[in-house]
């Protein structure tokens, strides 16, 4: 009875983040496809900055980490929490996106069922891996190295262009700064077993 109640508050609490966050992470994506051009206001930077990074592959891997992380019992639930996750927000994306532009675009139906196929694919595996990753940091905090390699892999694609504009800018310390956070804390839980095993 006690584990029924469990696992019904595991999927409510799995179900509003999945709502709340994915409708969020659809929008700012949609946001960052349509961003202005040219001298931007103060709020036209942050709301730019905001989309862009939301919209970057290395923080819908985490959002699908967190919910690994916060909701999973066991790395199958993992698997199956981020799958949904990010189908459900990769689904918020296309739906936000037909509103949003006010000029109809007329896309083959071939090749809307193939762009589909290949965002909708990629965004499974991607989810499934980011809520198994974000599982495992809970017994292997070693694991966030994955997120690491891909952090860095992104700084790489970006290349040495992405440092000449503001948003690029502070996206690029942005995940900086989250490398940084994952070495300081593997290096405190090295720092800490060591000091157990004295």
């Amino acid at each position: 009875m006690k584990n029924a109640e469990e696992n019904r508050r595991q999927w409510r609490n799995f179900a509003a983040f999945t709502l709340i966050v994915g409708l969020i992470v659809g929008t700012f994506s949609v946001v960052s496809d349509s961003l202005p051009i040219g001298a931007l206001t103060v709020s036209e930077l942050i709301l730019s900055y905001l989309a862009v990074t939301i919209n970057s592959l290395p923080l819908w891997f985490i959002f699908a980490m967190l919910v690994g992380y916060l909701f999973a019992s066991s790395v199958k639930k993992a698997a199956l929490f981020g799958f949904i996750y990010t189908i459900i927000a990769i689904t918020f994306y296309f739906l936000i996106g037909n509103f949003y532009t006010d000029i109809p675009i007329s896309v083959p139906f071939k090749e809307r069922i193939g762009t589909y196929a290949i965002w909708y694919g990629a965004s499974a595996v991607g989810g499934v891996s980011g809520g198994i990753v974000g599982f495992l940091t809970k017994k292997k905090p070693y694991a966030l190295l994955i997120l690491m390699a891909g952090l860095i892999l992104q700084l790489f694609v970006s290349g040495s262009s992405s440092w000449s504009n503001v948003v690029g800018i502070a996206q690029n310390i942005t995940f900086c700064l989250i490398i940084m956070g994952i070495i300081i804390r593997l290096t405190v839980l090295k720092d800490k077993r060591r000091l157990r095993n004295k």
